[in-house]
């Protein structure tokens, strides 16, 4: 019986250590230029729709696959 205990104890602290450290790893991540540019591409897109008010995922395709042969 104490051994589960302990053993579920343990379990938890990796755990909590593990989710802790997630966040500052995924920080550190730099983008490949291909993630850029498709992060770029999207946040011209926010921009369209706000101007344009053009909506749906076949405009969302088309939008996207111009920008990202530019």
């Amino acid at each position: 019986m104490m051994t589960k205990r302990v053993f579920a104890a343990a379990l938890a602290t990796v755990f909590l250590a593990i989710s802790a450290a997630a966040p500052a790893v995924a920080e550190t991540k730099e983008l490949t230029p291909q993630q850029q540019k498709m992060k770029d591409c999207s946040t011209k897109w926010k921009d369209e729709k706000t101007k344009t008010g053009v909506r749906g995922r076949t405009e969302h395709n088309k939008f996207m696959s111009t920008c990202l042969k530019d």
